[in-house]
């Protein structure tokens, strides 16, 4: 699994370590999970292959 973690009141993303800190400050925070065999197919990751060039 590839798990991401958002602070939604500071708008950015946040390692793991700093969840407890965000949420002691009142911060919501959000994870999310991905399963790692959708990766495979995630242009993000490795590149858009339908519009990349050729």
């Amino acid at each position: 699994m590839n798990t991401r973690w958002y602070c939604t009141d500071c708008e950015t993303e946040i390692d793991r370590e700093e969840i407890e800190a965000h949420e002691s400050e009142g911060h919501h925070v959000r994870g999310l999970l991905r399963p790692e065999r959708l990766l495979s197919n995630d242009p993000w990751t490795f590149g858009d292959e339908a519009g990349g060039e050729r």
